[in-house]
């Protein structure tokens, strides 16, 4: 291909972002968005930068202009108006949080100080759980892998105060470096909170042994992705044989578990260990602990030096941001993440506009089509397996842009001028409203993100993929701009999202949403032999200075990734065929559609977030979800005319779907 010069364009990627010193065949990613990546800087207040985070900070404002209309009205026309409102309110309250110090915490704090044996200790256990405090261990109602048709309770490894157990056990660079910093967070946050020296000493050393050996039981990253692994059902009676030394007959019925006789617990041996650490831990010990995670938990809901110190570790030392997002915007992901639908429901009103939901039926529609000939194409599959794979691929349901029915947020109380109370009511009430999913049938109309998330999931156990409405904007979807964008941008999102129901996770699950082997045992084999190569490769990755990406955590997504390229292209080359070849911009068809894939991957981040993501975060770093794919994909390699000496060029290419 030869080098062009970079210019204005109006069919949806910017010539400008261009970098034509770097050949594409060397380096895709930094050729399309190399230009862009030198004239752009990090906002103080992000960790990362990019077309996904450019549309959040973009939807933000959009939401920030509707409850800004809300707070200045005098009526309001729904209760839900009023829980947005109130919440948000409470949230931007400052004077009033920083008069108020500690003092929110107060009752827990003496509940934990009251403490006096195992009864006491149950009790403040399960109150926490139904508030939203971490303590110890994670439960959350979801449905039943092996029958989709029933929720169950999950019990789940946790109590950590850093995000993963290699934090702790690990002496890395990195490990080392974050973990110090956690100690010298631990006696901040306790100086804040009136403890002297000797105490504050006593105190660290007490919570930092209590999550290591926490650390030491928990699962690694890695293995908690195996579905098989995790999917361990018992009943009371062998929990508590697995687990003795917790009360969990009593757990279950204070914590509002009703009709449920069976249980998943998903870390076996993180159980199986607490029973030990529960004796071995003295009770004095334990309150120690549980003081830390309620006054950590806390932390942000206090007064300023609270929310400073706070940010201080999770913000900079972490992820490397240097300055705290504005008021507004951290009070927007309080109402998300509260009565997110309730806003929700506000913002479809006012920005997602009906033609889109209909335009994106009919590019989706297009896609199964495309992707249930991929899989009658393929060369590696018997025709059996094929048949239940398309049999499943026509069973996969689609939500685009919003719920048919929005959750209603009857009898939650919320004042504007009670922020701590707000979250821990918000909480209370998300809690029962779980708990009573157990007594009914699965809820299939149910939507896990917010129409205003600028993202997508599939869901194994419904068999769906679901598309809020905030993702299908510009540069993922744009009605104006050229097809090659578009089919590369949301059509690459949408064959991803399809593409998990088939990845290393998906694929042991059925188009009714239960885990079941449905594969000959051939196919198995050559799918696993397939996917060991691609993460070799993604293995060899270098996500940051001294760090490599782990290519057994992101298989899934790297899996998605190459599905979601693979379909899309096809999709696009279809469409061609109804509306003809031309070239803009001295660009054909096809080398504005890899642009465009590009384009919507563009990202800068802080080496701090990058060295986490890499430890934490399933998704490969932006570089690799361009390059890695498009190495694999023999259309790219004819339309950029690689040979064996280009840096991308990579002989033993992998094709799954």
């Amino acid at each position: 291909m030869k080098t062009k010069r970079p210019q204005n364009t109006s069919w949806g990627f910017d010539l400008k972002t261009l970098n034509t010193s770097i050949r594409p065949q060397d380096d895709f990613f930094m050729y399309a968005n190399g230009g862009w990546i030198k004239k752009t800087s990090l906002p103080k207040d992000e960790s990362r930068w990019g077309s996904f985070i450019i549309l959040r900070y973009n939807t933000d404002t959009q939401l920030h202009k509707l409850v800004d209309e809300l707070t200045a009205k005098r009526t309001l026309r729904s209760a839900s108006e009023k829980l947005v409102r109130d919440i948000y309110l409470s949230a931007t309250n400052t004077e009033l949080r920083n008069s108020l110090g500690t003092t929110p915490i107060l009752k827990w704090q003496t509940q934990i100080k009251d403490i006096v044996n195992k009864n006491d200790f149950l009790n403040y256990i399960v109150d926490a759980h139904r508030s939203g405090v971490s303590a110890i261990f994670n439960t959350f109602v979801d449905q039943d892998s092996k029958r989709s048709d029933q929720y169950i309770l999950h019990l789940y490894q946790g109590g950590l105060g850093m995000p993963e157990r290699d934090y702790y056990l690990k002496d890395e660079p990195e490990q080392l470096r974050v973990r110090e910093a956690y100690k010298k967070h631990i006696d901040a946050l306790l100086k804040l909170y009136g403890m002297d020296a000797s105490k504050r000493k006593e105190q660290l050393e007490v919570v930092m042994r209590v999550e290591t050996l926490l650390a030491k039981a928990s699962m690694s990253k890695e293995d908690t992705r195996d579905v098989e692994k995790t999917y361990n059902k018992h009943s009371a009676h062998s929990l508590t044989k697995l687990c003795p030394a917790f009360m969990w007959q009593s757990y279950f019925t204070k914590l509002g578990v009703k009709n449920s006789s069976q249980y998943i617990v998903a870390t076996e041996l993180f159980f199986k260990q607490l029973s030990t650490l529960l004796e071995r831990i003295s009770l004095s010990e334990w309150k120690i602990y549980l003081e830390w995670h309620l006054l950590n938990d806390s932390a942000s809901l206090l007064s300023e030096p609270f929310i400073k110190e706070n940010f201080s570790f999770y913000g900079t030392v972490l992820t490397g941001t240097k300055h705290m997002k504005p008021l507004w915007r951290r009070a927007l992901g309080v109402v998300n993440g509260t009565v997110g639908e309730a806003l929700g429901e506000l913002y479809v009103k006012r920005y997602f506009p009906e033609s889109a939901k209909r335009k994106m039926n009919i590019l989706v529609t297009d896609l199964f089509e495309v992707y249930e000939k991929r899989i009658l194409r393929l060369d590696w599959m018997t025709k059996a397996t094929k048949r239940k794979a398309v049999l499943k691929l026509k069973k996969m349901n689609r939500k685009i842009g919003y719920p048919e029915k929005f959750k209603t947020y009857k009898g939650l109380q919320i004042s504007p001028r009670d922020y701590f109370g707000n979250m821990i009511r918000a909480n209370e009430y998300a809690h029962v409203r779980e708990m009573k999913k157990l007594q009914k049938v699965v809820q299939r109309k149910e939507w896990f993100m917010t129409p205003q998330t600028v993202n997508a999931y599939c869901s194994f156990n419904l068999n769906e993929i679901v598309f809020p409405a905030a993702i299908l904007q510009a540069p993922f979807f744009d009605e104006r701009a050229d097809d090659a964008v578009n089919y590369a941008g949301i059509g690459a999102v949408i064959g991803h999202e399809m593409t998990h129901g088939f990845d290393d996770q998906g694929a042991k699950f059925d188009g009714n949403g239960n885990m079941k082997v449905w594969w000959t045992k051939t196919d198995s084999k050559h799918f696993e032999k397939k996917a060991r190569v691609m993460q070799k490769q993604y293995d060899s990755f270098i996500a940051a200075p001294g760090v490599n990406v782990n290519g057994k955590l992101t298989l899934g997504e790297n899996i998605a990734d190459l599905g979601g390229l693979s379909i899309a292209y096809e999709a696009y080359q279809k469409r061609l065929t109804k509306t003809g070849r031309k070239d803009i911009e001295g660009f054909s068809p096809e080398e504005r559609f890899f642009l465009g894939f590009a384009q919507a991957e563009r990202e800068i981040a802080r080496p701090e977030f990058t060295k986490m993501a890499a430890l934490t975060d399933p998704h490969s770093p932006a570089p690799c979800r361009v390059n890695g794919p498009l190495s694999n994909f023999d259309p790219f390699y004819k339309t950029f005319k690689l040979k064996s000496s280009d840096a991308l060029f990579r002989k033993n290419r992998v094709t799954i779907w």
